[in-house]
Protein backbone atom coordinates (compact mmCIF):
# COMPACT_ATOMS: atom_id res chain seq x y z
CA UNK A 1 0.00 0.00 0.00
CA UNK A 2 2.33 2.94 1.15
CA UNK A 3 5.56 2.00 -1.16
CA UNK A 4 3.76 2.09 -4.87
CA UNK A 5 1.90 5.43 -3.59
CA UNK A 6 4.79 7.15 -2.20
CA UNK A 7 6.43 6.39 -5.69
CA UNK A 8 3.38 7.69 -7.56
CA UNK A 9 2.37 4.12 -8.40
CA UNK A 10 -1.73 4.46 -8.17
CA UNK A 11 -4.22 2.14 -8.23
CA UNK A 12 -5.11 2.65 -11.71
CA UNK A 13 -1.91 0.63 -12.32
CA UNK A 14 -2.94 -2.80 -12.94
CA UNK A 15 -0.17 -4.57 -10.31
CA UNK A 16 -1.53 -2.31 -7.58
CA UNK A 17 -3.81 -4.32 -5.30
CA UNK A 18 -5.22 -1.44 -3.14
CA UNK A 19 -6.44 -1.72 0.00
CA UNK A 20 -5.66 -4.93 1.65
CA UNK A 21 -7.03 -4.89 5.74
CA UNK A 22 -4.79 -8.20 6.41
CA UNK A 23 -1.79 -6.00 5.55
CA UNK A 24 -2.74 -3.26 7.62
CA UNK A 25 -3.60 -5.36 10.73
CA UNK A 26 -0.42 -7.42 10.08
CA UNK A 27 1.42 -3.54 10.30
CA UNK A 28 -0.72 -2.41 13.41
CA UNK A 29 0.32 -5.76 15.16
CA UNK A 30 4.70 -6.07 14.05
CA UNK A 31 4.73 -2.14 15.34
CA UNK A 32 3.17 -3.09 18.61
CA UNK A 33 5.60 -6.11 19.09
CA UNK A 34 8.19 -3.57 18.43
CA UNK A 35 6.54 -0.78 21.01
CA UNK A 36 5.90 -3.84 24.16
CA UNK A 37 9.91 -4.67 23.05
CA UNK A 38 11.27 -1.02 23.32
CA UNK A 39 9.46 -0.23 26.77
CA UNK A 40 10.92 -3.56 28.17
CA UNK A 41 14.43 -2.14 27.26
CA UNK A 42 14.09 1.47 27.47
CA UNK A 43 16.43 3.50 29.97
CA UNK A 44 15.61 6.96 31.38
CA UNK A 45 17.77 9.46 28.49
CA UNK A 46 17.83 6.63 25.69
CA UNK A 47 17.08 7.97 22.07
CA UNK A 48 14.88 5.55 20.34
CA UNK A 49 15.33 6.40 16.23
CA UNK A 50 12.31 4.99 14.01
CA UNK A 51 13.36 4.16 10.77
CA UNK A 52 11.47 3.46 7.50
CA UNK A 53 7.82 3.45 6.18
CA UNK A 54 7.23 0.01 7.50
CA UNK A 55 7.42 1.79 10.97
CA UNK A 56 4.95 4.54 10.44
CA UNK A 57 2.77 3.58 13.12
CA UNK A 58 5.72 2.34 15.97
CA UNK A 59 6.58 6.21 17.17
CA UNK A 60 2.80 6.85 18.58
CA UNK A 61 2.73 3.53 19.98
CA UNK A 62 6.04 4.31 21.58
CA UNK A 63 5.08 7.71 22.97
CA UNK A 64 1.60 6.04 24.39
CA UNK A 65 3.93 3.90 26.43
CA UNK A 66 6.71 6.03 27.48
CA UNK A 67 5.22 9.70 27.31
CA UNK A 68 8.82 11.27 27.92
CA UNK A 69 11.11 9.03 25.60
CA UNK A 70 13.68 10.71 23.27
CA UNK A 71 11.88 9.89 19.73
CA UNK A 72 12.79 10.31 16.08
CA UNK A 73 11.80 9.28 12.99
CA UNK A 74 13.47 9.11 9.66
CA UNK A 75 11.59 8.37 6.00
CA UNK A 76 14.13 6.66 3.44
CA UNK A 77 11.85 7.12 0.82
CA UNK A 78 9.98 9.88 -0.58
CA UNK A 79 7.32 11.64 0.90
CA UNK A 80 4.64 12.45 -1.98
CA UNK A 81 2.31 15.50 -2.35
CA UNK A 82 -0.92 15.81 -0.23
CA UNK A 83 -3.15 14.84 -3.70
CA UNK A 84 -1.08 11.21 -3.74
CA UNK A 85 -1.23 10.75 0.00
CA UNK A 86 -4.97 11.75 0.54
CA UNK A 87 -5.65 9.08 -1.78
CA UNK A 88 -4.43 6.28 1.13
CA UNK A 89 -7.44 4.67 3.44
CA UNK A 90 -5.16 5.14 6.63
CA UNK A 91 -3.70 8.57 5.88
CA UNK A 92 -4.44 10.15 9.30
CA UNK A 93 -3.64 6.67 11.26
CA UNK A 94 0.12 7.24 9.15
CA UNK A 95 0.84 10.60 10.03
CA UNK A 96 -0.71 10.68 13.73
CA UNK A 97 2.20 7.59 13.95
CA UNK A 98 4.85 9.47 12.51
CA UNK A 99 3.58 12.70 14.71
CA UNK A 100 4.58 10.37 17.77
CA UNK A 101 8.15 11.16 17.18
CA UNK A 102 9.99 14.41 18.63
CA UNK A 103 11.52 14.96 15.40
CA UNK A 104 10.33 13.84 11.48
CA UNK A 105 13.32 13.24 9.32
CA UNK A 106 12.81 13.96 5.25
CA UNK A 107 15.24 13.72 2.88
CA UNK A 108 14.52 16.48 0.79
CA UNK A 109 13.26 19.92 1.08
CA UNK A 110 10.32 18.76 -1.39
CA UNK A 111 9.53 15.60 0.98
CA UNK A 112 9.52 18.03 4.30
CA UNK A 113 6.94 20.62 2.42
CA UNK A 114 4.72 17.79 1.07
CA UNK A 115 5.03 15.85 4.48
CA UNK A 116 3.94 19.79 6.43
CA UNK A 117 1.26 20.55 4.21
CA UNK A 118 -0.12 17.23 3.98
CA UNK A 119 -0.82 17.13 7.76
CA UNK A 120 -2.15 20.33 8.54
CA UNK A 121 -4.49 19.29 5.28
CA UNK A 122 -5.45 16.23 6.86
CA UNK A 123 -5.04 16.61 10.82
CA UNK A 124 -5.60 20.10 10.84
CA UNK A 125 -2.87 20.79 13.00
CA UNK A 126 -0.73 24.04 12.82
CA UNK A 127 2.64 25.02 11.15
CA UNK A 128 5.56 26.67 13.05
CA UNK A 129 8.48 27.75 11.72
CA UNK A 130 10.35 24.43 12.15
CA UNK A 131 7.91 22.06 11.95
CA UNK A 132 4.28 21.46 13.33
CA UNK A 133 2.25 22.04 16.64
CA UNK A 134 -0.31 19.47 17.48
CA UNK A 135 -4.22 20.07 19.24
CA UNK A 136 -2.14 18.86 22.59
CA UNK A 137 0.67 21.65 22.48
CA UNK A 138 3.05 19.45 21.51
CA UNK A 139 5.68 20.63 18.83
CA UNK A 140 7.46 18.63 16.52
CA UNK A 141 10.20 19.37 14.51
CA UNK A 142 9.96 18.53 10.77
CA UNK A 143 13.42 18.37 9.10
CA UNK A 144 15.47 17.39 5.99
CA UNK A 145 19.00 15.09 6.26
CA UNK A 146 20.73 14.04 3.63
CA UNK A 147 21.68 10.38 3.85
CA UNK A 148 25.19 9.62 2.93
CA UNK A 149 27.70 7.03 3.38
CA UNK A 150 30.98 6.38 4.55
CA UNK A 151 33.21 7.67 2.06
CA UNK A 152 36.56 6.76 4.32
CA UNK A 153 34.92 2.98 4.04
CA UNK A 154 33.99 2.89 0.18
CA UNK A 155 37.87 4.34 -0.66
CA UNK A 156 39.37 1.31 1.69
CA UNK A 157 37.23 -0.60 -0.28
CA UNK A 158 38.26 0.89 -3.58
CA UNK A 159 42.56 1.15 -2.53
CA UNK A 160 42.45 -2.78 -2.53
CA UNK A 161 44.55 -4.26 -5.11
CA UNK A 162 41.71 -6.82 -6.51
CA UNK A 163 40.08 -3.64 -7.42
CA UNK A 164 42.61 -2.09 -9.34
CA UNK A 165 43.25 -5.48 -11.38
CA UNK A 166 39.42 -5.43 -12.62
CA UNK A 167 40.21 -1.58 -13.36
CA UNK A 168 43.01 -2.67 -15.77
CA UNK A 169 40.96 -5.48 -16.89
CA UNK A 170 37.97 -3.47 -17.76
CA UNK A 171 40.39 -0.50 -19.71
CA UNK A 172 41.94 -3.08 -21.74
CA UNK A 173 38.39 -5.15 -22.73
CA UNK A 174 36.94 -2.10 -23.79
CA UNK A 175 39.86 -0.04 -24.95
CA UNK A 176 38.59 3.11 -27.39
CA UNK A 177 35.67 2.73 -26.15
CA UNK A 178 32.84 5.10 -24.36
CA UNK A 179 31.71 2.93 -21.26
CA UNK A 180 28.14 4.14 -19.68
CA UNK A 181 27.31 2.32 -16.42
CA UNK A 182 24.38 2.01 -14.47
CA UNK A 183 23.43 -0.06 -11.28
CA UNK A 184 19.72 -0.06 -11.06
CA UNK A 185 16.48 -2.50 -9.20
CA UNK A 186 14.49 -3.71 -11.90
CA UNK A 187 11.27 -1.91 -10.44
CA UNK A 188 9.06 0.45 -12.27
CA UNK A 189 10.22 3.39 -10.65
CA UNK A 190 13.76 2.87 -11.25
CA UNK A 191 13.73 4.29 -14.34
CA UNK A 192 16.07 0.83 -16.22
CA UNK A 193 13.78 1.08 -19.84
CA UNK A 194 13.41 5.01 -19.52
CA UNK A 195 17.04 4.75 -19.91
CA UNK A 196 17.79 2.50 -22.14
CA UNK A 197 15.36 4.45 -24.43
CA UNK A 198 17.45 7.43 -24.31
CA UNK A 199 20.57 5.35 -25.06
CA UNK A 200 19.02 3.61 -28.41
CA UNK A 201 18.15 7.53 -28.97
CA UNK A 202 21.32 8.46 -28.55
CA UNK A 203 22.54 5.72 -30.97
CA UNK A 204 20.00 6.52 -34.18
CA UNK A 205 20.97 10.55 -33.73
CA UNK A 206 25.10 10.08 -33.34
CA UNK A 207 25.94 7.16 -35.56
CA UNK A 208 29.57 7.96 -35.26
CA UNK A 209 29.09 6.57 -31.76
CA UNK A 210 27.64 3.33 -32.59
CA UNK A 211 30.79 1.73 -32.73
CA UNK A 212 32.34 2.80 -29.54
CA UNK A 213 30.07 3.11 -26.81
CA UNK A 214 29.08 0.34 -24.88
CA UNK A 215 26.38 0.54 -22.29
CA UNK A 216 26.88 -1.97 -19.05
CA UNK A 217 23.70 -2.13 -16.70
CA UNK A 218 23.54 -4.16 -13.47
CA UNK A 219 19.59 -4.71 -12.94
CA UNK A 220 18.96 -6.01 -9.46
CA UNK A 221 16.58 -8.80 -9.32
CA UNK A 222 13.41 -8.13 -7.70
CA UNK A 223 10.67 -10.49 -6.59
CA UNK A 224 7.53 -8.87 -9.10
CA UNK A 225 7.23 -6.82 -12.22
CA UNK A 226 8.14 -10.17 -14.53
CA UNK A 227 6.08 -7.79 -17.13
CA UNK A 228 8.69 -4.94 -16.62
CA UNK A 229 11.29 -7.60 -17.20
CA UNK A 230 10.27 -8.29 -20.60
CA UNK A 231 9.33 -4.90 -21.56
CA UNK A 232 13.09 -3.64 -20.76
CA UNK A 233 14.48 -6.71 -22.42
CA UNK A 234 12.49 -6.18 -25.59
CA UNK A 235 14.84 -2.94 -25.67
CA UNK A 236 17.78 -4.18 -24.91
CA UNK A 237 17.43 -6.99 -27.51
CA UNK A 238 15.99 -4.23 -30.20
CA UNK A 239 19.39 -2.30 -29.18
CA UNK A 240 21.52 -5.06 -29.74
CA UNK A 241 19.90 -6.23 -32.82
CA UNK A 242 19.77 -2.65 -34.55
CA UNK A 243 23.05 -1.27 -34.05
CA UNK A 244 24.78 -4.65 -32.31
CA UNK A 245 27.86 -6.99 -34.88
CA UNK A 246 29.83 -9.46 -34.04
CA UNK A 247 32.45 -7.59 -32.78
CA UNK A 248 30.59 -5.10 -30.80
CA UNK A 249 27.73 -5.32 -28.34
CA UNK A 250 26.18 -1.75 -27.43
CA UNK A 251 24.30 -3.16 -24.37
CA UNK A 252 25.58 -5.70 -21.65
CA UNK A 253 22.90 -6.80 -19.07
CA UNK A 254 23.06 -8.39 -16.29
CA UNK A 255 20.16 -9.25 -14.86
CA UNK A 256 21.85 -9.98 -11.38
CA UNK A 257 24.02 -8.23 -8.98
CA UNK A 258 27.79 -8.54 -9.05
CA UNK A 259 30.50 -8.86 -6.49
CA UNK A 260 31.22 -5.70 -4.50
CA UNK A 261 34.62 -5.17 -5.91
CA UNK A 262 33.59 -5.88 -9.54
CA UNK A 263 31.11 -2.95 -8.79
CA UNK A 264 33.72 -0.25 -7.64
CA UNK A 265 36.28 -1.16 -10.73
CA UNK A 266 32.92 -0.62 -13.06
CA UNK A 267 32.04 2.77 -11.45
CA UNK A 268 36.02 3.82 -11.36
CA UNK A 269 36.17 2.85 -15.22
CA UNK A 270 33.00 4.63 -16.51
CA UNK A 271 32.75 7.17 -18.88
CA UNK A 272 30.14 8.51 -17.38
CA UNK A 273 27.05 6.66 -15.24
CA UNK A 274 23.12 7.25 -16.11
CA UNK A 275 20.74 7.68 -13.25
CA UNK A 276 16.98 7.71 -14.52
CA UNK A 277 14.68 7.18 -11.62
CA UNK A 278 11.07 8.13 -12.22
CA UNK A 279 10.84 8.82 -8.46
CA UNK A 280 13.69 7.87 -6.16
CA UNK A 281 15.43 8.64 -2.52
CA UNK A 282 18.65 9.50 -2.21
CA UNK A 283 20.28 7.00 -4.41
CA UNK A 284 23.93 6.26 -2.70
CA UNK A 285 24.99 4.60 -6.06
CA UNK A 286 25.54 8.21 -7.19
CA UNK A 287 27.79 8.98 -4.39
CA UNK A 288 29.62 5.53 -4.72
CA UNK A 289 30.54 6.81 -8.13
CA UNK A 290 31.79 10.13 -7.49
CA UNK A 291 34.10 8.58 -4.77
CA UNK A 292 35.18 6.21 -6.98
CA UNK A 293 35.96 8.77 -10.14
CA UNK A 294 38.61 10.91 -8.67
CA UNK A 295 41.18 10.37 -11.21
CA UNK A 296 38.49 9.74 -14.32
CA UNK A 297 36.33 12.83 -13.72
CA UNK A 298 33.84 11.27 -15.49
CA UNK A 299 30.18 12.91 -15.26
CA UNK A 300 26.80 11.45 -13.70
CA UNK A 301 23.67 12.14 -15.15
CA UNK A 302 21.24 12.09 -13.14
CA UNK A 303 17.02 12.37 -12.68
CA UNK A 304 15.90 15.48 -11.49
CA UNK A 305 13.49 13.32 -9.51
CA UNK A 306 16.51 11.76 -7.26
CA UNK A 307 16.75 12.83 -3.81
CA UNK A 308 20.07 13.32 -4.27
CA UNK A 309 18.90 16.00 -7.44
CA UNK A 310 19.15 19.20 -5.22
CA UNK A 311 22.41 18.54 -3.76
CA UNK A 312 24.33 17.74 -6.80
CA UNK A 313 22.56 20.30 -9.00
CA UNK A 314 25.33 22.04 -10.27
CA UNK A 315 27.98 19.18 -10.29
CA UNK A 316 25.68 16.32 -12.18
CA UNK A 317 23.81 16.12 -16.02
CA UNK A 318 20.48 16.23 -14.24
CA UNK A 319 17.53 14.97 -16.45
CA UNK A 320 13.71 14.26 -16.84
CA UNK A 321 13.33 10.85 -17.29
CA UNK A 322 10.34 10.96 -19.26
CA UNK A 323 11.75 13.04 -21.82
CA UNK A 324 14.32 10.64 -24.48
CA UNK A 325 15.37 13.33 -26.14
CA UNK A 326 16.84 15.19 -23.30
CA UNK A 327 18.80 11.70 -21.85
CA UNK A 328 20.26 11.50 -25.52
CA UNK A 329 21.58 14.89 -25.10
CA UNK A 330 23.11 14.19 -21.24
CA UNK A 331 24.85 11.37 -23.12
CA UNK A 332 26.33 13.46 -25.77
CA UNK A 333 27.26 16.27 -23.14
CA UNK A 334 28.95 13.65 -20.92
CA UNK A 335 30.97 11.34 -23.74
CA UNK A 336 32.28 14.85 -25.48
CA UNK A 337 32.86 16.96 -22.51
CA UNK A 338 36.05 19.02 -22.10
CA UNK A 339 38.65 18.06 -18.86
CA UNK A 340 38.43 21.49 -17.27
CA UNK A 341 34.52 21.01 -17.09
CA UNK A 342 34.54 17.91 -16.16
CA UNK A 343 36.81 17.99 -12.95
CA UNK A 344 35.06 21.09 -11.78
CA UNK A 345 31.65 19.30 -12.22
CA UNK A 346 33.37 16.49 -10.06
CA UNK A 347 34.82 18.31 -7.85
CA UNK A 348 31.50 20.38 -6.80
CA UNK A 349 30.11 16.58 -6.75
CA UNK A 350 32.92 15.44 -4.32
CA UNK A 351 32.46 18.14 -2.04
CA UNK A 352 28.49 17.58 -1.83
CA UNK A 353 29.86 13.39 -0.79
CA UNK A 354 32.10 14.59 1.80
CA UNK A 355 29.56 16.68 3.01
CA UNK A 356 26.71 14.61 3.41
CA UNK A 357 28.27 11.85 5.05
CA UNK A 358 26.60 9.38 6.89
CA UNK A 359 28.38 10.44 10.32
CA UNK A 360 26.98 13.96 9.41
CA UNK A 361 23.15 12.63 9.00
CA UNK A 362 23.38 10.63 11.85
CA UNK A 363 25.39 13.48 14.23
CA UNK A 364 22.44 15.86 13.00
CA UNK A 365 19.42 14.04 13.41
CA UNK A 366 20.18 12.60 16.67
CA UNK A 367 21.75 16.39 17.78
CA UNK A 368 17.92 17.66 17.01
CA UNK A 369 16.36 14.56 18.98
CA UNK A 370 17.89 16.09 21.84
CA UNK A 371 17.25 19.55 20.87
CA UNK A 372 13.51 19.19 20.36
CA UNK A 373 12.91 17.27 23.30
CA UNK A 374 14.68 19.37 25.67
CA UNK A 375 12.73 22.36 23.67
CA UNK A 376 9.81 20.78 24.25
CA UNK A 377 9.98 20.56 27.95
CA UNK A 378 10.93 24.20 28.70
CA UNK A 379 14.56 24.15 27.63
CA UNK A 380 16.17 27.17 25.28
CA UNK A 381 19.50 24.39 23.74
CA UNK A 382 18.78 23.94 20.06
CA UNK A 383 21.45 22.84 17.77
CA UNK A 384 23.07 24.26 15.05
CA UNK A 385 20.62 21.95 12.66
CA UNK A 386 17.22 22.53 14.27
CA UNK A 387 18.57 26.45 14.02
CA UNK A 388 19.24 26.27 10.17
CA UNK A 389 15.46 24.21 10.13
CA UNK A 390 13.89 27.10 11.74
CA UNK A 391 14.88 30.07 9.76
Amino acid sequence: LIWPAFHYIMPEMPQWHGWEKSAYEASIATCQAFADRIAEIYREGDIIWVNDYHLMLLPKLIRERLPNAHIGFFLHIPFPSSEIFRCLHVRRELLEGMLGADVVGLQTFSYKRHFVHTAKRVLGVTGSPSGLILEDGRHVVVGQYAMGLDPIGVEEKWSNASVGELIEFLNEKYAGKYLLVGRDKLDHVKGVRQKLLGYEAFLSENPEFVSKTVLIQIALTTAEHNELQVQVMDVVNRINSKFGTIEHQPVVFFHKDIPYSHYLALLSSADAMVITSLRDGMNLTSHEYVLCQREKNSPLILSEFVGTYGSFNGGALCVNPMDTKAISRAIYDALTMNPEEKQYRWSLLHRQVLTNSATSFVSSFVGDIESAHAQARGSNTTSPALAQAAE
